[in-house]
C-alpha cells in the first residue's frame, strides 16, 4: 500500500515521487495567494465528479475556519462567477450544489483545486488541470525527479548533489506561473520554495508517513471504519450513506426520521446491504417507497383489499432481492394477511363487517327517501295552499255557468 506524506505544504507519495504535476502547480498557487486569506489544496477523485457528486473538505481546515452547523456556501471561480452551495458541518462537506459547479467547469478525475476562503460563507476556486502543462512542470519534474529517487540509505549524498546540480540548472528556466494567480509576489517564490522543501524529504524519516495528507488528496485517506447503527444514539446522528457518501439532501426531513424509526427497529441501517453499483436515486427510490409502504402497512385496516396487500409485499420482494433489509416488513405483512384472510375467526369477521357495512349502506338510503319523502311533503302542502286560492273562483264560475245553463228559453 502506498502512504503519503507532506513536507511543508507538498505532499508526496510513499515512494518519494511527486503525487502529481497537477498537484505541484496547483501548491504554487496557493504559496502566490495573500495569506490573510487561509486556502487548502483539494485532488479530484471519481466520487467528487461523477456517480454522488460529493465533496469532502479537509476537517481541521473546517473545525478551524467554517460554521459548525448547515449553511450555504458561495464557490467563486476565477471568471466570477458563483455558486450557491450547501455546506454539511457533520461531514465537513459540499452537497446540494456541487454538481452543478462541477458539470459548468467540466471537472475531472485528476483536476486540483485551490480553495480560498475570501469571506466567512466564500471560497475563491482556481482550477488546475493535468494537461495544462507550462515550464513550471518541467523544472520542479526535474527537481523532483534527481530529489526523490534514492534507492537506499548509501545512496543520499548522491540525491543530495544531484538535487543542487538539478537547481542550477532549473534555475536558467523561466518561472512564470499559470495565469490563474491572482497577485504573485515574488516572480520565482514558488521554485526556490522547491528546493529546501525537497532537501528536508532526503532527509525525512520513514515514520513521517503517518502525516496523512488527507486535506490535500482525499484519495490517499486511509479508510475509516464504516459508521455501526448500534453508534448512532439520535436522529440528529443520523445519515444515510452509501459507498461513504450522504444521500440525505435528496429526502425530506420526514422521511428521513421515519427511515430512522425503521433503523432503529432493526438496529441496523436497512440498505447495508444493498447491491453494490446502484444508481443512486434507484437508491432514494427504495428508502421512499419502504417508508411509504411501512406507513401503508400501519394504516391498514381489515377491509383493506388483498390486493392490496399483495402489492405491497411484491415490491418489498423486489428490494429485498437488491439486498434491501425489509425482511420484517414482509414478515408483519404475512401475519396481517393471515389474520385478515386465513384465520378461523376471519371468515366470520369479515362477514360481521359485511354485514354491518350493508347496514351502514341501508340506513343510508332510509335516510336519503327520507329526505325526498320530506320534500314531496312540502311540495304537496304546497299545492293544497294554491289549490284552496282557486276553489273559490272555480265555485263561484260553476254558478255562473249553471246559471246559463238552467235559464228560461
Amino acid at each position: 500500500m502506498t502512504a503519503s506524506s507532506r513536507i511543508g505544504k507538498h505532499t508526496f507519495d510513499g515512494r518519494g515521487g511527486a503525487l502529481s504535476s497537477a498537484l505541484i502547480r496547483a501548491e504554487e498557487v496557493q504559496s502566490n495567494l495573500q495569506h490573510e486569506y487561509p486556502s487548502f489544496v483539494k485532488s479530484l477523485v471519481r466520487s467528487h465528479v461523477a456517480s454522488c457528486f460529493w465533496m469532502g473538505l479537509p476537517g481541521k481546515f473546517c473545525k478551524a475556519h467554517l460554521p459548525d452547523k448547515d449553511t450555504a456556501i458561495t464557490l467563486e471561480d476565477e471568471g466570477g462567477k458563483q455558486y450557491v452551495l450547501k455546506y454539511i458541518a457533520y461531514k465537513t462537506g459540499l452537497s446540494a450544489g456541487w454538481r452543478q459547479f462541477s458539470a459548468a467547469h467540466n471537472l475531472l478525475e485528476g483536476d486540483v483545486l485551490v480553495f480560498q476562503l475570501v469571506e466567512p460563507t466564500k471560497f475563491k476556486v482556481y482550477i488546475i488541470r493535468p494537461n495544462d502543462f507550462t515550464e513550471v512542470d518541467g523544472a520542479l519534474g526535474l527537481l523532483n525527479l534527481d530529489a526523490l529517487t534514492k534507492q537506499n540509505d548509501a545512496d543520499k549524498d548522491n540525491a543530495e548533489m544531484g538535487i543542487i546540480a538539478s537547481c542550477n540548472t532549473v534555475k536558467k528556466r523561466p518561472t512564470t506561473l499559470p495565469n490563474y494567480v491572482v497577485k504573485r509576489k515574488k516572480k520565482r517564490s514558488g521554485l526556490q520554495r522547491s528546493i529546501p522543501y525537497l532537501r528536508q524529504l532526503a532527509e525525512q524519516s520513514e515514520n513521517d508517513s503517518e502525516e496523512v495528507g488527507s486535506e490535500v488528496l482525499e484519495g490517499s485517506k486511509l479508510p475509516e471504519p464504516p459508521v455501526q447503527f448500534k453508534d448512532i444514539k439520535s436522529f440528529v446522528r443520523f445519515n444515510i450513506l452509501v459507498d461513504g457518501m450522504p444521500i440525505d439532501s435528496e429526502l425530506s426531513e420526514d422521511i428521513r426520521r421515519k427511515y430512522f424509526k425503521l433503523c432503529q427497529s432493526q438496529n441496523a441501517f436497512l440498505h447495508d446491504s444493498l447491491v453494490k453499483g446502484i444508481n443512486y436515486n434507484l437508491i432514494v427510490g427504495i428508502i421512499l417507497e419502504t417508508v411509504n409502504i411501512a406507513d401503508a402497512i400501519k394504516a391498514s385496516k381489515l377491509t383493506t383489499t388483498r390486493e392490496e396487500f399483495s402489492s405491497w409485499d411484491q415490491t418489498l420482494k423486489a428490494f429485498e432481492q437488491l439486498g434491501m433489509n425489509v425482511r420484517f416488513l414482509r414478515s408483519r405483512l404475512r401475519r396481517i394477511i393471515s389474520l385478515a384472510y386465513e384465520s378461523e375467526g376471519a371468515k366470520s369477521t369479515r362477514t360481521y363487517l359485511e354485514a354491518r357495512n350493508e347496514q351502514s349502506r341501508t340506513e343510508d338510503e332510509m335516510r336519503n327517501i327520507e329526505g325526498k319523502l320530506a320534500k314531496l311533503k312540502e311540495a304537496c302542502d304546497g299545492f293544497g295552499a294554491y289549490i284552496e286560492s282557486l276553489k273559490s273562483k272555480s265555485v263561484r264560475y260553476e254558478h255562473k255557468f249553471q246559471q246559463e245553463v238552467t235559464a228560461p228559453w
